[in-house]
């Protein structure tokens, strides 16, 4: 049986540097990358994309933005769209999965193993799952997920585990 879950798309949540014909960007996957515009370039006069030769200007294509879409944006960049027989006037922005795939991997966030470091403490106390979650509220499924690392966790809802599940506290440090 196929799992059908919905995989949320990498979007740009800031733009870490802006050089010539190159942006580093940090994703919600936790990436940091690259997008090398130059080859996109030669992609763009080939396709005779005129909306775009602006970018070319390094003087232009730096004033480079983050658009609540979260994509980079020119607002110094007018672009009309004509549907039908509406206008729609607003700024260039590109399509964050097409500037993903363009994209080069700079380096990427460690995860924590912090499923591997609840399941350890667990069964140091002796507790099942089930006896984790009763005492904390939540589910036997859910602290199933969180060890086998198939969930996120918010750090108060760690806490609450580890505390009010487990029995014992949870130091955080920042090295």
């Amino acid at each position: 049986m196929a799992h059908d879950r919905k995989q949320l798309l990498p979007r740009i949540t800031s733009i870490q540097a802006i050089e010539p014909f190159r942006v580093t960007t940090l994703w919600t996957t936790g990436e940091v990358r690259q997008i090398d515009f130059e080859p996109l370039f030669v992609q763009w006069k080939q396709e005779s994309d005129t909306r775009l030769y602006p970018l070319f200007d390094f003087d232009t294509f730096r004033q480079v933005i983050l658009s609540p879409a979260r994509t980079l944006t020119w607002p110094n960049i007018p672009v009309c769209l004509t549907l039908g027989s509406r206008t729609i006037e607003g700024s260039l922005d590109l399509d964050p999965d097409e500037l993903y795939r363009q994209s080069t991997l700079i380096r990427q966030a460690e995860k924590l193993p912090i499923g591997n470091l609840l399941r350890q403490a667990r069964q140091a106390a002796g507790l099942s799952q089930l006896d984790v979650a009763t005492r904390s509220g939540t589910s036997r499924h859910y602290i199933s997920r969180i060890e086998n690392g198939k969930s996120d966790i918010q750090l108060e809802t760690l806490n609450k585990i580890v505390q009010l599940g487990i029995g014992k506290a949870l130091r955080l440090e920042i090295a």
